[in-house]
């Protein structure tokens, strides 16, 4: 007699039904478009994203399988990613596709510290401007409850190279001043390609969480249609209002939280909060696409 079939798994059972896939096609378009936009941009095709995503599929896949309590073998990676085996015996040959979680720079850091402790902020509670070297409140004794380890003067540099902040003569000191709204990097830079990364990625994690019936994140936000351009500036500009607010407290909480729980070893958990708004203030795509549907019909 042959050996009895393999047991099957057992069906991993969800709180709700899942989405279609149809309608998970169609809500992505909508979440794809601005990426196409950056990558188009920035000289990256179809093919060559393509590529990229093929590890992506597989490495989630073999979570997937291992959430459900499934073996993750090569022919069931390839069944539920949809990439040829011989692909993933070279992933597993290779390894992971290199991406290591990018820790907090040390630069913003400092930021939100400024933002953060009393003694470094003026009267509207921003980060004041401060004497570059001497007693506290000055910038190296600032970078000095940050860390140890990084001298002042590398930390200026950088925030210097950021165009964070400016080193000015007041009244004959050297002083640091800070820009006023807060540690935004400039366009193109690596440093904000990687808050890019990071508030996208936990923003869809918290999202996709919460459509998969993990236990409920906050992920909301208000719409409004039929506005004026002025009037969504107006609300972009109390948009700012209300984040500078709820930044700056949590931002004190999270700093005393952080300073309780770190020599502990179950010290093990990160969290992130955001907000974002967005309007198509000064946006010339939806005038483009009405300029292309009356102009010629295409060859």
């Amino acid at each position: 007699m042959g050996r009895p079939p393999r047991p099957l798994p057992e069906p991993r059972r969800t709180a709700q039904p899942l989405p279609a896939a149809d309608d998970v096609l169609r809500a992505l378009h909508a979440v794809l478009a601005p990426l196409v936009r950056v990558l188009l941009a920035s000289g990256i095709d179809y093919t060559r994203l393509a590529a990229e995503l093929k590890p992506l599929f597989v490495e989630q896949a073999r979570l997937e399988l291992l959430r459900g309590g499934q073996r993750d073998t090569d022919s069931a990676i390839s069944a539920l990613s949809g990439v040829h085996r011989k692909d993933i015996r070279n992933w597993r040959r290779d390894g992971l596709s290199g991406r290591i979680a990018q820790e907090v720079s040390v630069s913003s850091q400092v930021f939100a510290r400024w933002t953060q402790d009393p003694q470094y902020r003026d009267r509207s509670r921003r980060p004041r401007a401060l004497p570059r070297s001497g007693p506290a409140p000055s910038f190296d004794t600032l970078a000095r409850t940050v860390t140890q380890d990084v001298h002042p003067y590398t930390i200026l540099t950088e925030l210097l190279r950021l165009g964070l902040v400016q080193v000015q003569k007041i009244k004959g000191v050297e002083t640091v001043v800070p820009h006023r709204e807060g540690f935004v990097p400039p366009a193109g830079s690596r440093e904000l390609l990687e808050l890019f990364g990071a508030n996208l990625s936990d923003h869809a994690s918290a999202a996709v969480g919460n459509l998969l019936g993990a236990a409920p994140m906050l992920e909301q936000s208000v719409y409004a249609q039929g506005i004026t351009e002025e009037s969504a500036a107006a609300l972009a500009e109390l948009a700012r209002k209300l984040w500078a607010q709820a930044r700056a407290e949590m931002i004190a909480e999270a700093t005393r939280r952080y300073d309780a729980d770190r020599a502990r070893d179950d010290a093990t958990c990160r969290m992130r909060f955001g907000a974002y708004f967005w309007a198509p203030l000064d946006e010339p795509a939806a005038r483009l696409e009405r300029a292309a549907d009356e102009g010629d019909d295409c060859e």
